[in-house]
């Protein structure tokens, strides 16, 4: 019995099974804190829908954060950097998950575009953008940190901090 399942030619591509099974260890991983750090996200008044985008690595810095009174720790903050769809439309707060094996950081990342329909009758004197930051505990060097965007296609998802632009 043949199980592979076709599409129809010029459709988008359809996640794969791994990848579809990864999404959900790390959304299972997420819940798992959500009850100790469960916070409403406020979408912004006029907003029409939300849609998943991919952003880029700006900079990989270490720093030097406090831990309790008189003890510091390490830690490795990626800026982001996100065009947004359209002139009046705005990133929701940046939702991340890091996960440490040996001396290589994944973070995952998930950055929501709150779509305003005004933005259709808004001519953009630049493009919009929209900048956060994420961490993951540790000290890595770029070529050592990866970001993977959840909710975008799998030719953009993943992206390596060597190739910062």
């Amino acid at each position: 019995m043949d199980r592979s399942i076709t599409q129809p030619p010029g459709s988008p591509p359809q996640p794969s099974l791994h990848m579809l099974t990864r999404i959900f260890a790390i959304t299972a991983a997420l819940t798992t804190l959500a009850p100790s750090a469960a916070q409403a996200i406020p979408v912004p008044a006029r907003t029409e829908n939300l849609s998943a985008i991919v952003g880029r690595i700006t900079q990989i810095q270490s720093v030097r954060v406090p831990v309790a009174h008189t003890v510091t720790g390490s830690e490795t903050r990626v800026s982001l950097q996100f065009t947004l769809n359209g002139c009046l439309d705005t990133l929701l707060p940046v939702l991340s998950y890091s996960e440490v094996r040996g001396r290589r950081a994944t973070i995952y990342v998930t950055a929501l575009n709150a779509h305003n329909p005004d933005s259709a009758r808004v001519r953009c004197v630049a493009i919009p953008q929209a900048t956060a930051q994420v961490s993951v505990p540790g000290v890595f060097q770029p070529q050592q940190v990866r970001v993977v965007f959840l909710g975008v296609s799998p030719e953009e998802q993943v992206v390596r901090g060597g190739r910062t632009q």
